[in-house]
């Protein structure tokens, strides 16, 4: 594995899910408010499924009055900016059926002590 790069990233739950958005970023084109809003979901949808078991209850939770407003106090932003983030985010296909996108959502094992992304690029000649 001669042509292998590593790259270590030291961080917090919260700030793995600012990571993926912003590594993952050239698959997604969501500006640096969409993803900092967007990562403050998937944190908490992270959090709650380890006690929610129902999926529709779970994603109910996640976009609930009360998980925005963690959200805008954590943000220090207006309920009109996090609603305008959101609409932007259903209209780029972040968010769809009030669920976020599974393409957004990384898959984490229990332990999330260590999560690794690799790109692999294949070159062709020609």
């Amino acid at each position: 594995m001669k042509n292998v790069r590593v790259a270590t990233l030291n961080t917090n739950i919260k700030g793995l899910f600012t990571h993926w958005l912003n590594l993952t970023s050239p698959f997604h084109n969501l500006s640096i408010k969409e993803k900092e809003i967007l990562s403050l979901f998937l944190y908490y949808h992270h959090k709650l499924r380890k006690e929610v078991n129902n999926e529709d209850l779970l994603w109910k939770i996640v976009f609930d009055y009360e998980t925005k407003l963690k959200i805008k106090e954590e943000l220090k932003i207006k309920d009109y900016a996090l609603q305008n983030v959101m609409t932007s985010l259903r209209k780029k296909g972040a968010i769809q059926n009030k669920r976020i996108n599974p393409s957004f959502v990384p898959v984490l094992a229990e332990d999330v002590s260590n999560y690794k992304i690799v790109f692999n690029i294949n070159i062709n000649e020609g």
